[in-house]
């Protein structure tokens, strides 16, 4: 995810959260507590979502020539610039980064058997 794409949603969620808990209030002083308990879980997974946005992820490394590694980043950009950083020289090249998966982790370690 890039961090347009971050900032973005980030906005998005915090709008939603700001949204749920004007809900709440409102539907709260009506003692709908249904309601206001839908409503709460739907703030709760907005807040977890907005909080993932900002964790480190894994990113898998490509190398020109072959090869790869792993990096842990924020963002596609933050990933590309550490691995660069840490791993361009005069013998390697990072030739593209991209969100490691189980499947894209596992393929990768398939290169060693």
């Amino acid at each position: 995810m890039t961090n347009k794409e971050i900032k973005t949603l980030s906005s998005f969620y915090k709008t939603r959260i700001e949204s749920l808990d004007l809900a709440i209030e409102a539907t709260g002083s009506t003692n709908q507590t249904t309601t206001v308990d839908i409503l709460g879980q739907m703030r709760r997974e907005y807040q977890f979502k907005l909080g993932a946005l900002f964790c480190k992820k894994e990113y898998m490394i490509t190398f020109k020539g072959g090869g790869w590694n792993t990096i842990q980043a924020y963002s596609d950009e933050d990933a590309l610039y550490k691995a660069k950083t840490k791993y361009d020289g005069e013998h390697t090249k990072v030739q593209k980064v991209y969100l490691s998966t189980p499947d894209a982790k596992e393929a990768a370690m398939n290169l060693f058997h």
